[in-house]
């Protein structure tokens, strides 16, 4: 996923451009976890738990129809 930029404030107030900027950062803060929030991920929408340890491997994070966890190296 590539990180977006927010665009550059124009030299004098725009407020199309205001709303603009509030619109974004709206969205993006809804796509944020929050401290004491639930997150629920399924695994139809391709978004993955990838965990790294202490030595720099990555492993995906999985769970099975039984509840079991499962890591992958990645």
């Amino acid at each position: 996923m590539t990180r977006r930029v927010l665009p550059q404030a124009p030299r004098e107030y725009d407020s199309s451009f205001q709303s603009q900027l509030i619109n974004e950062l709206e969205v993006r803060d809804g796509q944020s976890v929050k401290m004491g929030e639930r997150v629920e991920i399924n695994g139809k929408d391709n978004t993955q738990v990838v965990l790294i340890a202490a030595n720099g491997t990555k492993y995906k994070l999985q769970v099975d129809n039984s509840g079991n966890l499962s890591t992958t190296a990645v």
